[in-house]
């Protein structure tokens, strides 16, 4: 089955990876890959590694939205804040209700079948590791 945003992850055998980039320059860490170059530094687009990331993340705030935000996204849909590596804050979509979720506690990356337009295909979705 296709992902839906093969830009920010791929499926390996140890389950789903993030995708990022690494600056050779300052060791800066961007997600999603940098192609363009650091972001941080300014380094040129030759300067950045592709790297992936384990799905691991600290859930910093969450909140449910109850209208739609965007094409694709029914509502109701659990957004948070999170860590998914040190000092690389993102915003992402969660895979299970407000009540399940407390903050500081540690989330997995998890593929989960959606239906698209155009039929269905995976998504990344966080849920509370002990979940995954």
């Amino acid at each position: 089955m296709r992902l839906e945003k093969p830009d920010l992850c791929r499926l390996s055998p140890e389950g789903l990876r993030l995708r990022a980039s690494r600056c050779r320059a300052c060791e800066g860490l961007s997600f999603p890959p940098a192609p363009w170059g650091c972001p941080l530094c300014g380094a040129a687009p030759e300067q950045m590694a592709e790297t992936e990331l384990d799905g691991r993340a600290t859930l910093l705030e969450f909140i449910t939205i109850h209208t739609r935000i965007a094409p694709g996204v029914r509502p109701p849909v659990v957004i948070g804040e999170a860590e998914i590596a040190p000092g690389l804050i993102e915003e992402v979509e969660l895979g299970v209700p407000e009540e399940a979720l407390t903050r500081g506690m540690t989330l997995q990356a998890v593929p989960r079948e959606i239906e698209l337009d155009d039929g269905p295909a995976l998504a990344i979705r966080f849920v509370p590791s002990e979940d995954a």
